[in-house]
């Protein structure tokens, strides 16, 4: 019995050594200073990952900039329904960081996921994450 209660122990704190923080909410016209580490969500490609929550209106055009010297960031768009909106990693040739531009079809809290590329030390460090929107 002993043997037993020690083992769920040690499963329960080793799943909640993974668990990831609740995503922050950010609001529209909104800079976040963030950081990448490596106690962040890990990227099935390498890499690790951090979400934002923002709150959107039907009709809008999230407008999210990612700019890192320290990494080759990544950026995804989520629905609230939990589909991909968009992802982008390159803002055009020669430009690591990623802009992207997602039209919303529905009011509701979409998830902005940063990311970067890479391993080790190359996919982590400080970024300037920047969430506007345009109406038409």
């Amino acid at each position: 019995m002993r043997r037993s209660i020690l083992v769920v122990a040690l499963v329960a704190a080793a799943a909640a050594s993974t668990a990831f923080a609740a995503p922050e909410t950010v609001r529209i016209g909104q800079t976040v200073q963030g950081e990448l580490t490596a106690s962040d969500s890990p990227r099935d490609d390498g890499g690790v990952s951090r979400d934002y929550k923002v709150d959107a209106r039907s009709g809008q055009f999230l407008i999210v900039s990612l700019t890192s010297e320290d990494f080759d960031g990544i950026v995804t768009v989520f629905n609230p329904d939990r589909t991909k909106a968009i992802e982008n990693d390159d803002r055009t040739d020669g430009n690591l960081n990623p802009l992207a531009v997602a039209e919303t079809a529905q009011d509701g809290s979409y998830t902005i996921r940063v990311g970067s590329l890479g391993t080790g030390e190359e996919s982590m460090g400080k970024y300037t994450l920047k969430v506007m929107a345009f109406s038409e």
